[in-house]
């Protein structure tokens, strides 16, 4: 289950690119926090800070404890907009919540017990449809993870999200009939037929030219050869 990650942020005065490329020399991420009980306010944590709290086994759906101006504010990171190259957190939405109202989230899936799976062994190959599930759920009750044991399947089992074993209080919104994972037989690659080989090739168009050449050169000739099969 989720735990509060303290961060603490500040409030920015302005907005605009400059000021967020000052900002970001100074260690700090620009952000914007809104929600149940904060209007849109724009303000900056400490990259640092930011950088750990979302490295929890919670990953982005840690629970904040964000700290501002004296207050504190259960919130959850969304929008998070990376550098393209670095991976750098650039921006980020904080969207405060209620621990009382349940959030849309999208708690990872994991499976375990693919080498004891008897369709590995029988040749398949474990192929995960689905790799996070949405949920709606208490803000600190959100699970880290969804663990499916897949120990038992076989060569065209195939496990649902009905299937799936979920927490108390954690309510599934995906489609009850999609795919989660299954075990299928490996495809082989068919190898492409050989081009002919450009020696074969010429020999073939030389053979063809000299039957031609054997043909009847002319109507007189094509003449003298059907008399000859009728006599």
């Amino acid at each position: 289950m989720s735990k509060q990650v303290p961060l603490t942020a500040r409030r920015r005065p302005g907005s605009g690119k400059s000021e967020a490329r000052s900002l970001r020399r100074e260690g700090r991420v620009p952000a914007v926090a809104y929600g149940a009980d904060l209007p849109a306010t724009a303000l900056s944590v400490d990259a640092r800070e930011l950088y750990h709290a979302l490295r929890t086994d919670a990953g982005t759906n840690a629970v904040l404890r964000l700290s501002l101006d004296g207050d504190s504010h259960l919130a959850l990171a969304r929008q998070i907009q990376r550098h393209p190259v670095r991976r750098e957190v650039m921006h980020v939405d904080f969207v405060t919540v209620s621990r009382t109202v349940k959030v849309s989230v999208e708690v990872p899936i994991h499976l375990e017990g693919a080498d004891d799976a008897p369709g590995v062994d029988e040749g398949g190959v474990v192929s995960q449809e689905l790799y996070a599930l949405p949920v709606d759920v208490l803000p600190l009750e959100v699970p880290d993870q969804i663990l499916v044991d897949i120990s038992a399947l076989h060569i065209g089992d195939v496990l649902h999200v009905r299937d799936l074993t979920v927490p108390a209080g954690v309510e599934v919104t995906a489609d009850p009939d999609a795919t989660v994972v299954t075990v299928v037989v490996p495809q082989l690659e068919v190898p492409e037929p050989m081009e002919a080989v450009e020696g074969e090739a010429g020999e073939e168009a030389e053979g063809a030219t000299g039957e031609e050449a054997e043909g009847p050169a002319t109507a007189e000739d094509a003449e003298a050869d059907r008399d000859s099969d009728e006599g």
